[in-house]
Parts: C-alpha cells; sequence; structure tokens
C-alpha cells in the first residue's frame, strides 16, 4: 500500500478482478468501479451524492448514470463523469471542476481498459518527453557528424562515411570489432619493416660499392647501375678504379 501512495499517478495501474467478478463492469456501473481506485477524490460531489443516497429512499436502480449526472449538474466543484464510452472494455472518466450548470474545466483525464484503470498523461508531460528524445537524437547525430569530414592534399575536403558504418558495426558486434583492430596492428607491423624497392635497390648498390677494393668517387658511379638496381662486379669497376688512382698519383 505504501508503494502505491508514493508512486505518481500517471505512473500507476490499477484494477480489481475480485469486483469485476462479483459485479460485472458496464456503464452504468463503471464509475462505481472507478471509485474503488486510488484515482477516485473522496471529497468529491460523486461521493457526497453516494452518502446522501445510502440511507435514503432514493437510488439509481433505472438508468443510474442518468441519474446521477442530473444530480452533479445541480452541484458545483469536482465531479467525475464518463467522457468516452466504447463497450465493452473502454471507457474514459473525466475529471472536471463544475462552476455551473453548463461551465465546466477539465482536470485530468482515467481511461479504463478491460479492468485496468490508467491517468492520461498531461500535454506537458508529454511535449516534455518528446522534446527531450529530439534532443538526445540530434546531440547523438552532431556527435557522429563531427568525425566524418576529413581531408588530404589529393581529394581536398571529403566525407568519409565509410568510418560512421564501422563504427556502428562494432558497436553492435564487439568480437568483430575486437578481430578487426588485431589485423590492424598485425598490417601496422608488417608495413612498419618493408622498405621501399627504391630504397632496397639503392642501399644493396652503395653496400656493394663499399665492399669492393678500389677507390670510387660518388659522382663517377654510372647512373644506370643505380637505376636498374644493379650493383657493378669487381671487374666492371677495376678499369675506372685504376683510372681514378693514376689521375690522384
Amino acid at each position: 500500500m505504501s508503494s502505491i501512495e508514493n508512486t505518481p499517478l500517471d505512473e500507476l495501474q490499477w484494477k480489481s478482478p475480485e469486483w469485476v467478478n462479483a459485479f460485472g463492469l458496464r456503464t452504468d456501473n463503471v464509475l462505481e468501479y472507478f471509485a474503488q481506485s486510488p484515482f477516485f477524490d473522496r471529497t468529491s460531489n460523486n461521493q457526497v451524492l453516494k452518502m446522501q443516497h445510502q440511507f435514503s429512499d432514493a437510488n439509481y436502480t433505472v438508468n443510474p448514470y442518468e441519474m446521477i449526472l442530473k444530480d452533479l449538474k445541480k452541484m458545483k466543484g469536482v465531479e467525475f463523469v464518463i467522457a468516452m464510452v466504447r463497450e465493452p472494455d473502454f471507457w474514459v472518466i473525466r475529471k472536471q471542476h463544475r462552476h455551473s450548470e453548463t461551465e465546466t474545466q477539465t482536470i485530468a483525464d482515467f481511461y479504463i481498459i478491460g479492468s485496468s484503470v490508467y491517468m492520461a498523461p498531461s500535454i506537458k508531460a508529454i511535449l516534455s518527453s518528446r522534446l527531450l528524445s529530439t534532443t538526445l537524437n540530434l546531440r547523438n547525430a552532431m556527435r557522429s557528424l563531427q568525425g566524418l569530414p576529413q581531408f588530404s592534399p589529393s581529394k581536398g575536403h571529403y566525407y568519409e562515411f565509410s568510418t560512421l558504418y564501422e563504427k556502428e558495426g562494432e558497436d553492435k558486434h564487439p568480437d568483430k570489432k575486437e578481430q578487426l583492430t588485431e589485423k590492424q596492428n598485425e598490417t601496422e607491423e608488417e608495413s612498419s619493416f618493408q622498405l621501399p624497392s627504391t630504397s632496397s635497390s639503392a642501399f644493396n648498390n652503395l653496400l656493394n660499392l663499399s665492399l669492393q677494393k678500389t677507390s670510387v668517387f660518388l659522382d663517377e658511379i654510372p647512373e644506370k647501375c643505380v637505376s636498374d638496381g644493379k650493383g657493378p662486379t669487381s671487374t666492371d669497376m677495376t678499369p675506372q678504379g685504376s683510372q681514378i688512382q693514376g689521375k690522384m698519383n
């Protein structure tokens, strides 16, 4: 009981299967069923009429709801009326303040589905929920868009949508994310140890030259050796080496 009292009315669901099994649920007694719920106001005009006719000869056996509505129009204050009927399993109960026989002000609406009673949310609560949901979705969208713009000298400014799709796939499949990360790390390690082909051939040529016994100046190395990637042999370089040493002498 304490949990029901602490729960907001717009978050509460109430029903009484025992009452429905004993009396049934129809339009002529739906207000009586609603009066058993925590949504009912014990100070309303409905409760006043019930107490007045409890010990009197007057009763509402014939067209009970029409008789109650007729008496309610003569009073002022808070009352409960049936705003909509769709038998056999749907009713809308309206709580309103009556100022005169023709003037009323709506306070809240309640609806009964089957035997369950709910309070309809207010327009303020609906708008607040929708605006909050919209704001959160826009915030997530802006965060995703911030990582899309890319720039490269060859392409200029462009948007990399593949990164967004990969991120969404990683969020849905964390196992695949780990596998992709491992493959990327392996690829980076392999590429870090690989030298470009031109640098490798030039390095081999210089290494072969350093192993020669003759003295050779770098500015006299034939361009064909470096460009073709074929290091000169000892027989090829011997004449040039002797000429160079002769000049030096």
